[in-house]
């Protein structure tokens, strides 16, 4: 499957500056980028672990001429950085990423969740669905698929991880891991330093990052189960055929039980978990096909 060319970006990673918030919870880093000469539907991209805002970047030249995309990093993961003693369960980031919208100035917004962004999602929609006018879920833990081995691995190490980190041996272990999430190319090195830096830095960045793995627990995804059988307003569930990680079935379960949504999932061909690196061009066009027909 690896001679499938990969497609290239619409827009290149790292191109965009973070802009940041000062909230109750933290100061959160996000990207924005949308048209510049007229108002556009907002859209909220939510990432997942260990990633950041960059791995939306790739998709937001094509989404960018269509919706003001706010892409914000997760409490504890990226750039942003949570105040001591603030919570980063999935509630708790689903109530953040509320304030950012808040901040802002938005009432209602779309929203894509991915990965660990879609335990927070299901928490979003629990605890602030009046402000989701339309959802997509993406590759995304749900139900009790998760946490896969390698999270479980994180999980369990929690601070045992720093010295690994300091001699590189964690990096080391996670660059073994990329070629296995994606199936036409490596992913971009701007996308990989930047799930690093926690790792690079040590400190309280890598306290935060640690604190938000073992904050994580299958509890809010099964608690956010029932908003998501009772979800009517417009959904889409889009996958990676070849995720290795959340098999396209849970993709599938979520389709076929959510009622907003079609009874299957739209598949992305030959990509895998992180296929933000590998089909951006398709990705973007499925979600806009999605929004802007509405």
């Amino acid at each position: 499957m690896r001679r499938f060319a990969a497609e290239p970006a619409t827009l290149a990673p790292g191109s965009l500056q973070r802009q940041y918030l000062d909230l109750d919870c933290g100061r959160v880093a996000y990207l924005r980028h949308g048209p510049a000469k007229k108002k556009a539907p907002p859209l909220l991209l939510v990432h997942g672990i260990p990633t950041s805002c960059r791995l939306w970047e790739p998709l937001l030249g094509l989404l960018g001429e269509h919706y003001d995309c706010i892409v914000p990093d997760l409490l504890g993961l990226g750039r942003s950085v949570p105040k001591n003693g603030a919570e980063l369960n999935s509630p708790a980031q689903a109530n953040m990423l509320a304030a950012v919208l808040d901040e802002l100035g938005i009432k209602e917004t779309l929203a894509v969740f991915h990965d660990q962004g879609g335990s927070h999602g299901g928490q979003m929609l629990k605890l602030h669905g009046e402000r989701i006018q339309a959802v997509v879920l993406t590759d995304c833990v749900c139900y009790d698929n998760w946490p896969v081995p390698v999270i479980d691995v994180i999980m369990a190490l929690g601070n045992a991880i720093k010295p690994l980190a300091k001699i590189k041996l964690a990096q080391f272990f996670f660059s073994l891991l990329w070629p296995l999430t994606v199936f036409r190319q490596n992913i971009p090195k701007a996308i990989t330093d930047d799930w690093d830096q926690a790792l690079n830095s040590g400190g309280q960045a890598l306290d935060d990052w640690i604190r938000y793995a073992k904050s994580q627990s299958p509890e809010w995804t099964m608690d956010a189960v029932p908003t998501l059988h009772a979800w009517e307003k417009p959904a889409m569930v889009l996958w990676a055929a070849q995720d290795r990680f959340l098999p396209v079935s849970w993709g599938a379960k979520l389709a076929a039980e959510i009622p907003g949504a079609a009874n299957n999932p739209t598949l992305l061909p030959f990509a895998g978990h992180f296929w933000q690196t590998e089909v951006p061009e398709s990705g973007a066009k499925a979600i806009h096909a999605f929004f802007s027909s509405l």
